[in-house]
């Protein structure tokens, strides 16, 4: 499988289709969730509306309804009975003092039928010491009533006469209404007691979601449709802090957010009875089923990208696994394997691209089998035309040194140089396989250098260092070194007169060999080992024939580019030729 890094992988064939389906369905969703969103606004909108006119509706319906309570009491306020029974009821007869009660009685019964949510009304009586309700003529006054009564109306006093304590609410008329801030008593007192069931009934027609809620709120009470809605309190203390802020008459809608659920709050203040009516409902009952079609639409969205992968990526490995394949050869060509045949079953493009690859590759196998022999050809008549160079020249040196020595009666001399003539002859004319074990042209140099100490005799100092004993069967080319000594012989100490010295020596690494042939003769000036190496690095196209450059290039031709022949000076004036051999890839060759 092709492996592409994280740059790659932005402008890859897998991203470009994902991109691709992408585009195409943003749109569409984009319509969608606007689509959704509108409406969730609309109907939030429309509710919110809805709310309002519903809060206003039902609020003045029932201020209506107190004030029409209120109203009618007042009117009693100054009725014959109730004054008489007020003022001169202890020094009526007992007939008309009860005439009179029982007439007060069906005027209190009056009031209470005609309010919706009266239940009982009284009349406080301090001159008489009696409470005359709508169900009893003869409950006595309690003692203290009257001033209990007078500061709750201090403790409740809002401008309004309606009170409440111990989850009862009371309509209240005083007369006179100074006695409450005076020390007299008053006259009388008629209440009207609402029921706070009713009220509740009333605010529960009001709230009709599930967890919705409303409530009547004063300043010092509050009456709500279920006291056990856990956002009830938190949504009253969020209003009566908006309703202090504003104090005129006025309704608002407000989304107020209680234990990570948004209400939708309408409420709405009168001042003339100090009250505010408000109602909330969840916002999630509201927009319920828009809320239901957001997740539907976002289960979609997760499907539709799950589904959008798999099909770019089904497209991708239809295109990638054959793309993949063929990137593979190419690797494989690349490391020198040409011996490749693809195949693909499907009659698509790729089908032609195969065929078209393995034609290619068929091509370049006839193509390299061409050059490379063209090249072995090359590289045989390079060698054999540098054995050629090294016979003639080499025999004539040799045989007139044989023939001075014999003619000195140095048979001693005569002889060794015969042996080693022999054995140097019998390596450089040997027509086997150009590869030799290093072992053997280490012999082969240190023969030549036996012959040339002959000649050289009182004007050379040579050292041929051991060769490591796993180098031994290191397989090379015949006649690398020889042309090497040869140079230092015939270019850095032909003129040496004394105190020659010549040296090989041999350093030996996990990746490389290095055999290192110095000298102490004339050497090189800078510019031209410079020159040389720059030929090395950069070998001209034109054949040379050159004993050092075909040992360079046979070397690399042998062990790759970075094996190779470099010179440098050597410390102490002098000449130093490095001759490297690659070994760590050398598996195939025994060592």
């Amino acid at each position: 499988m092709m492996h592409l890094n994280w740059q790659n992988w932005w402008f890859s064939i897998f991203t470009k289709l994902l991109a691709l389906f992408f585009i195409m369905i943003l749109p569409v969703y984009a319509m969608a969730i606007h689509s959704n969103e509108s409406g969730s606004h609309l109907v939030s909108n429309e509710i919110s509306s809805s709310l309002q006119a519903q809060i206003s509706f039902y609020h003045n319906s029932l201020n209506k309804e107190i004030d029409r309570m209120i109203q009618l009491q007042r009117q009693y306020v100054v009725d014959d009975d109730l004054l008489n029974l007020s003022v001169i009821g202890e020094g009526l007869p007992d007939y008309d003092r009860s005439l009179m009660m029982r007439q007060l009685q069906l005027k209190l019964n009056l009031i209470k039928s005609s309010g919706i949510y009266a239940t009982v009304a009284k009349a406080y009586i301090p001159s008489l010491q009696r409470i005359i309700s709508t169900d009893d003529l003869t409950t006595a006054l309690p003692s203290g009533q009257i001033e209990q009564l007078k500061r709750e109306r201090e403790l409740f006093t809002n401008g309004t006469p309606i009170y409440y304590k111990d989850d009862k609410l009371f309509i209240r008329e005083f007369y006179p209404t100074k006695a409450v801030t005076t020390e007299r008593d008053p006259v009388f007192v008629l209440e009207t007691e609402i029921s706070v069931n009713e009220l509740r009934n009333f605010l529960l027609q009001i709230s009709s979601f599930k967890k919705s809620g409303s409530a009547l709120v004063s300043d010092a009470w509050r009456i709500s449709s279920d006291e056990n809605n856990e956002a009830m309190t938190p949504i009253i203390e969020r209003v009566q802090s908006q309703v202090a802020k504003q104090l005129v008459n006025g309704r608002w809608i407000e989304n107020i957010r209680v234990n990570n659920q948004n209400y939708i709050t309408a409420f709405e203040y009168a001042s003339d009875s100090n009250t505010t009516l408000l109602v909330f409902v969840p916002e999630s009952d509201i927009l319920g089923p828009l809320e239901k079609y957001k997740k539907f639409i976002l289960l979609m969205s997760i499907a539709t990208i799950v589904l959008i992968v798999l099909v770019s990526y089904w497209i991708y490995q239809v295109i990638h696994k054959p793309l993949s394949k063929m990137v593979r050869a190419f690797r494989n060509m690349e490391s020198g394997n040409l011996n490749l045949v693809l195949h693909h079953k499907s009659r698509d493009e790729f089908n032609y691209l195969y065929r078209q690859f393995n034609r290619m590759t068929d091509r370049l196998r006839t193509l390299i089998y061409e050059v490379y022999e063209k090249q072995l050809q090359k590289q045989q008549a390079e060698l054999n035309q540098l054995q050629s160079q090294i016979k003639p020249h080499f025999l004539y040196n040799s045989l007139y040194l044989l023939y001075r020595i014999t003619k000195d009666e140095d048979y001693e001399n005569s002889l060794r140089l015969t042996k080693y003539l022999g054995d140097y002859f019998r390596y450089i004319t040997k027509v086997a396989g150009e590869d030799v074990p290093l072992s053997e042209e280490w012999h082969h140099v240190r023969m030549y250098m036996e012959i040339q100490n002959v000649r050289f005799s009182n004007r050379l100092k040579v050292s041929i260092a051991e060769l490591p004993e796993d180098k031994h069967n290191l397989l090379v080319p015949r006649l690398i070194l020889q042309p090497l000594v040869e140079n230092a012989y015939n270019y850095g100490l032909e003129h040496t007169l004394a105190n020659g010295e010549l040296t090989i020596t041999v350093e030996a690494g996990e990746k490389f060999l290095k055999i290192l042939i110095e000298d102490n003769g004339i050497g090189m000036s800078e510019e031209d080992i410079k020159l040389w190496n720059h030929r090395f690095t950069n070998p001209p196209g034109n054949i040379d024939v050159s004993g050092i450059m075909n040992v360079h290039r046979r070397l690399q031709l042998k062990f790759g580019d970075e094996s190779g022949i470099q010179v440098r000076s050597r410390s102490g004036g002098g000449l130093c030729v490095i001759l490297t051999i690659r070994i760590e890839k050398e598996a195939g060759n025994p060592c």
